[in-house]
Order: structure tokens, then sequence, then C-alpha cells
């Protein structure tokens, strides 16, 4: 395996915070909030016009016992 072949994999195995913190790195220069720039403004409008849902209580509650249970089966196995 080459190593851009490892790296290529390693990056589909990032989170979403650590690709981000890649593609910042990449760029060479991070956003400065006390700027109004480009890049600022088109990050913000991808921010605002992202997938957006209201939180619903009842919603909320059945992620919360989910994830109790996904927790409660990881700590008995």
């Amino acid at each position: 395996m080459t190593k851009l072949a490892e790296i290529q994999e390693a990056i589909l195995h990032l989170g979403t915070e650590e690709k981000e913190r890649l593609r910042i790195w990449l760029d060479g220069t991070a956003l400065d909030l006390e700027e109004d720039s480009p890049e600022l403004e088109a990050e913000l409008l991808k921010a605002v016009q992202g997938p957006h849902s209201p939180l619903v209580k009842d919603d909320l509650e059945a992620i919360a016992r989910k994830a109790l249970r996904d927790h409660g089966a990881r700590r008995s196995a």
C-alpha cells in the first residue's frame, strides 16, 4: 500500500471535527473571526443553510432512552 493510499484510508476514518481541522490545516489558514472575509461568510452561510430541525421533547427523550439502552448493553457485554 502506498503512503497516499494509507493517508486516504486514515482520512476516511477521521471524525467530523478532525476532518475540519485537517481541512483548515491543508488550507493553510484558519478563519479569523475578528475579520470579515469571504471564507468566514461562506462558513457562516453553510452553517445557517445546513439541515436544521426543532428540538422536540419527545424526540430528545427517545434519543436519551436509546443512548441509555446502548450504554447498558455495552456495559453488560
